[in-house]
């Protein structure tokens, strides 16, 4: 009784943290102005609610079995949407044509599951159920719970799979729109994903199938109680600093320019005095999109010509841009005797963070390619 009520304590406590994240997404809702990170909101809200009534069906695991067994619904409805709507999330950030509504398919397999679940919770009796999940008879009821619990481990398994082929496309892409190495690379949002599937699925499995090894108190705490909250945190953190970039669909007007021909033609010597006399690049959250408007021209015609005139992508670019200007602010800053610091030069350099400039040297010093 002891160990059931110390597992029921290490699994209230991602819904604590679940509710407090769900509490800190909902009041910022209303701050965004975008359409995309609303709908990203939204998304965050859903997923925090399934979480809430993920784990609150934990903890009824642990101590209050026979409520677990008529609340095994609204557990397996959780346990499968759980995956589709962070994938969704991954979908929205990663999004890189024109926006489409998200294929209603994704949700027909986490709607069967819980049909069947319900089907059984109406139509076999209550102490058959109990048996079937702590009792050790084999019937056919166990044979489906079972069943239906290991497809829910292989969807989160497969919406792993998804969101990080999704991430993969558009790291190959967001190059060429984004300067902000930090905001772009999503690392977090792979660290979270994957957390999720090894340190948190695959323990929880062991523990209701039976596996001994997850019964102990220590396990619990080290693979299923902490990860949860620590991705249940930074992922609130970081879609509440927008962490991400969103590729903006290519507009009406600029594939009719592009279709065309008709865009202002690019030469280094106007490239070169646009960003060396404005300086857009101090700004963190510079795009090719904005280059494209003060040219007068497009994204497509500006990338291959970057590509083409310096050898590199847009971001390596307009990141060397920055580094010259860190150079110059830190020789100025000798000069002048002014006791400034190595953050403070960075940011008016027009990095987002210390982690872009570090990652930004870093690429310069693997790669030959210059700007001068």
């Amino acid at each position: 009784m002891n160990q059931d009520i110390g597992r029921a304590i290490a699994f209230s406590i991602p819904v604590v943290s679940a509710t407090v994240s769900l509490i800190m997404i909902s009041l910022d809702t209303t701050r965004s102005s975008n359409t995309v990170n609303r709908n990203i909101h939204y998304c965050m809200i859903t997923v925090y609610c399934l979480m809430m009534l993920y784990w609150s069906g934990m903890v009824m695991h642990s101590i209050a079995r026979d409520i677990f067994i008529t609340y095994l619904p609204v557990f397996f409805s959780s346990f499968s949407f759980i995956p589709v709507f962070l994938y969704l999330i991954t979908y929205i950030i990663t999004e890189i044509d024109e926006r489409k509504r998200f294929p209603i398919y994704h949700f027909i397999l986490p709607s069967c599951l819980t049909v069947t679940i319900c089907l059984i919770a109406f139509t076999v009796p209550f102490q058959q159920r109990w048996t079937a999940i702590y009792g050790d008879d084999v019937s056919l009821t166990t044979a489906i719970i079972d069943i239906t619990f290991i497809v829910c481990i292989l969807l989160n398994i497969l919406y792993f799979v998804l969101s990080l082929l999704c991430i993969k496309s558009y790291k190959r892409l967001v190059t060429d729109y984004s300067a902000d190495i930090y905001r772009m690379s999503l690392d977090w949002l792979s660290f979270i994903i994957f957390f999720r599937v090894v340190l948190q699925i695959l323990p929880i499995a062991g523990l209701i199938l039976g596996i001994g090894l997850f019964n102990q108190w220590e396990f619990i705490w080290a693979f299923t109680t902490l990860p949860a909250v620590f991705t249940h945190i930074v992922l609130c953190l970081n879609i509440l600093s927008e962490n991400y970039v969103i590729i903006e669909p290519v507009t009406a007007k600029e594939k009719e320019m592009t279709a065309s021909g008709n865009y202002a033609q690019l030469g280094r010597q106007r490239v070169e005095e646009y960003l060396e006399n404005k300086k857009p690049y101090l700004n963190p959250e510079f795009k090719i999109t904005d280059m494209a408007r003060d040219l007068f021209s497009n994204r497509t015609y500006i990338s291959a010509f970057i590509n083409r005139e310096y050898g590199m992508n847009f971001n390596r670019f307009i990141n060397n841009y920055r580094l010259k200007e860190v150079d110059r602010l830190q020789s100025e800053a000798i000069q002048r005797k002014q006791k400034i610091s190595a953050m403070e030069i960075v940011i008016h350099a027009g990095f987002s963070n210390y982690r872009s400039y570090f990652r930004a040297k870093n690429m310069v010093k693997n790669d030959s390619v210059s700007i001068d």
